[in-house]
């Protein structure tokens, strides 16, 4: 795939507008601009959505029934060719807003994978992960970059890779950091070019 037809979306899973993790994925994001890519934004923090209840529905349909912003997150999910999230490392995990978005996601597992057994869309899909700690070092890491690899990995979407920046706490610490807001410049370039 041409970086010039890329289509990404990046999701800004952080509580915190203008943080560190903000930060990392505006550099990540208008690196891919750069690069020729189409990027859509979306601010998790600003939707009005229902975490996932657990209803069921979606195992007979392959849809979610509940109809929330989560509708809009859905369709950016489906018709991207790369899917940057961004979110901080909160007690050895995503942020409970990041957190949320994914529980939503129990369609993916439905209609693709092991209820209804639907063929996955097979578009090649690359999806990388943005996050930082105020730790210097990445020790929550792992279990943290689990929870995105299963979601991307529900969603059939191939694991482009993780930028993790530690020793970020203060809300300017990446602004102020130009290797933080370089590396993530790169990491948005690889992303949409598809490197290794």
């Amino acid at each position: 795939m041409s970086d010039t037809n890329a289509s990404v979306v990046g999701i800004y899973g952080s509580s915190r507008k203008g943080g560190n993790t903000d930060t990392l994925l505006d550099a990540a994001l208008s690196s891919a601009e750069s690069a020729g890519a189409n990027v859509q934004r979306i601010y998790i923090r600003d939707l009005d959505f229902l975490p996932c209840q657990n209803c069921g529905a979606c195992a007979k349909t392959g849809v979610c029934r509940i109809k929330d912003d989560m509708v809009g997150v859905y369709e950016a999910l489906d018709t991207s060719d790369v899917i940057l999230l961004a979110a901080p490392i909160y007690f050895c995990s995503i942020s409970a807003q990041a957190k949320a978005m994914i529980d939503r996601c129990q369609s993916y597992w439905s209609r693709r994978k092991y209820m209804l057994k639907l063929e996955p869309p097979g578009r090649g899909v690359r999806g990388g992960f943005i996050t930082c700690c105020g730790f210097e070092d990445d020790r929550f890491l792992r279990c943290t970059e689990q929870v995105v690899k299963t979601w991307f990995h529900v969603m059939d979407v191939g694991y482009a890779g993780c930028l993790c920046k530690t020793g970020l706490d203060a809300r300017n610490d990446a602004a102020n950091d130009p290797t933080a807001t370089k590396d993530a410049a790169e990491f948005g370039k690889m992303a949409v070019q598809g490197s290794e």
